[in-house]
């Protein structure tokens, strides 16, 4: 799903690598009732069985990492396609939205994954809840998607 680039300069190419990274947790304002999490660089909120993950891809941007999420890669590893979109947050960061389901135990979940950034880098969030939860869960998880802020610790994007 990652894909390559090359730089050009003089005589010389050089290829780069995406890579990954924790990303910072500051990066959104979580869902009410959603902790930091000890297990995984995220939020939890475990009455309702719902994760929030987070990392950060370096040297890739969020328009080439979407291109890869294609029927057959969703097929590949058994997800359901229910919608995308596109995402402007409330700091001006762009990207796509993806809204999946999956059967795990018997059970259905849904999962965002969200893909949003700038050139060099992509924040990369999976939101993970049960489906019976949906009517609760949806509407917080959306707000905090208009919370995305690549640098949290400033006051610009």
């Amino acid at each position: 799903m990652f894909i390559f680039a090359v730089n050009a300069q003089e005589d010389s190419l050089e290829v780069v690598v995406p890579s990954s990274q924790e990303a910072d947790i500051r990066c959104i304002v979580p869902p009410a009732g959603f902790e930091v999490s000890t297990a995984f660089n995220g939020y939890l909120s475990m009455p309702n069985s719902a994760a929030i993950i987070m990392m950060q891809i370096n040297n890739a941007n969020y328009l080439k990492i979407a291109e890869g999420m294609t029927e057959e890669w969703c097929e590949a590893n058994n997800l359901k396609l229910l919608s995308s979109s596109s995402l402007e947050s409330d700091h001006g960061v762009k990207g796509r939205v993806f809204k999946l389901s999956f059967i795990l135990e018997g059970d259905e979940w849904i999962r965002y994954m969200v893909f949003a950034g700038d050139l060099q880098q992509t924040l990369w969030l999976n939101i993970t809840y049960p489906y019976k939860l949906e009517e609760l869960i949806e509407g917080e998880v959306l707000k905090s998607l208009q919370t995305i802020n690549l640098n949290p610790g400033s006051n610009e994007n």
